[in-house]
């Protein structure tokens, strides 16, 4: 039997091509719910659920180059633009970021096989618990799955590991417990729905091509959706690798936050590393009729580390990196206006 092989860039041309085809007939009005014919459904379906079903077995997520073909660059211009035409699209944005390489990180993984020399009787446990915040779609679809603890050998041969801190990484984050969740201990909705920022969201093409319920939902914009990996607190061991029964706080980020002015003035970590436009955007390529939405969160993700964007960017090849250079002056460019404009105001 002829099996035609399925690739993204497939994908993305058959629906670019279906897209034109619908464009050369007027929609009927009263019947605005039929957006491509039953065998391109048929067809497609089968496409994407044979890419999915070939990463892993019956996964949780979705990967980021399923979202690409709606939440990429759109060739017409037309959606993820602002009002003077520059593009803002959200993978591009979050492709270059520290958060999508959370899981390529050479100096993380650097730390890890260091930790890994120091204490090899917690070899596993320390690999189980920094995978779960730097390649959380792996780490919690092998747990899933009771295929864990998940190691480093795991993630380098998992398509959802080396995602880093993917679309699905927030966007299917629970909202129970936000900000009670800490050190990796997320909580996702296994029921294939996707949380955002918009109400009556449009869902036919989420829907139909990957399977995904686009729901709205304010935990969103919460900054508890942080908390899981932005407050790590791990158990202390003696010179010998015997647990003490203490604890350390390695880091506090979201502490600090609940601690500060910008929670009590209402200000999330959202608002600064999601910088807010007022511009309508249209969220979604190829479908023309589509609407603006406001405001829109810039997927710019920008922290401090201008060092480790440089490194990734010069070596991009030996790391496995896809993003441009471009995408990483963009990621750069982004950090030093966080650096040098969001983050302090000294006054004496």
């Amino acid at each position: 039997m002829l099996k035609i092989a399925t690739s993204p860039y497939l994908i993305a041309f058959v629906i670019l091509l279906g897209i034109v085809m619908f464009s050369l007939f007027p929609l009927n009005e009263n019947h605005a719910t039929t957006f491509h014919s039953p065998s391109e459904l048929a067809f497609l379906k089968t496409q994407i659920q044979e890419s999915i079903l070939d990463m892993d077995t019956v996964p949780i997520f979705g990967t980021a180059s399923l979202c690409s073909g709606c939440h990429g660059l759109d060739p017409l211009g037309n959606a993820s633009v602002n009002e003077e035409g520059a593009d803002v699209n959200v993978y591009d944005d979050w492709n270059s970021s520290m958060m999508a390489n959370s899981a390529k990180d050479p100096f993380w993984r650097a730390k890890v096989s260091h930790e890994i020399l120091i204490n090899p009787m917690h070899s596993e446990e320390i690999q189980d618990k920094c995978t779960s915040c730097h390649a959380p779609m792996g780490n919690y679809n092998a747990r899933y799955h009771d295929q864990g603890p998940y190691t480093m050998d795991m993630l380098v041969q998992d398509t959802f590991g080396l995602e880093g801190v993917s679309c699905a990484a927030c966007h299917q984050r629970d909202s129970v417990g936000l900000d009670l969740t800490f050190s990796g201990e997320m909580r996702f909705d296994t029921n294939r729905v996707i949380y955002g920022p918009y109400e009556i969201p449009f869902g036919a093409p989420m829907e139909n091509f990957v399977g995904y319920e686009p729901v709205y939902h304010p935990h969103i914009n919460d900054a508890g959706v942080c908390a899981s990996c932005h407050t790590l607190i791990t158990n202390t061991v003696d010179l010998e690798g015997e647990y003490t029964g203490g604890t350390f706080v390695e880091q506090a980020t979201y502490h600090e936050w609940l601690n500060s002015d910008f929670n009590a003035n209402n200000v999330t970590c959202q608002e600064c590393h999601f910088p807010r436009i007022d511009d309508g955007i249209v969220l979604s390529a190829n479908y023309a009729f589509l609407g603006p939405r406001s405001p829109y969160g810039l997927h710019e993700m920008a922290g401090a580390n201008t060092f480790m964007l440089q490194l990734m960017k010069a070596n991009k090849e030996a790391l496995g990196i896809e993003a441009t250079n471009q995408n990483y002056d963009q990621s750069i460019n982004a950090t030093f206006k966080m650096l040098t404009q969001r983050s302090i105001d000294i006054a004496l």
